[in-house]
């Protein structure tokens, strides 16, 4: 007969500490805060001229909307 101890030990694979639970948890939120953020940064730079003109105004749905603006002021 062998022995079999009462508690076994149980092995997770992790990377740098973080397992796959622990990832998947989190990347979903991660992610909605990056994308906030990088909209809120587009928005708060959008006064910068060079901005409106090579981001903005080549954004497929709404780039009509700095377009026009540009249009109207000359």
């Amino acid at each position: 007969m062998s022995y079999s101890p009462p508690i076994k030990p149980k092995f997770r694979t992790n990377v740098a500490g973080y397992s796959a639970e622990t990832v998947r948890r989190w990347i979903g939120s991660s992610s909605r805060w990056g994308v906030f953020a990088g909209i809120t940064a587009l928005f708060v730079v959008s006064q910068v001229p060079i901005v409106k003109q090579s981001i903005l105004q080549k954004t497929p749905f709404l780039g009509w909307y700095w377009k026009v603006e540009e249009e109207e002021k000359k």
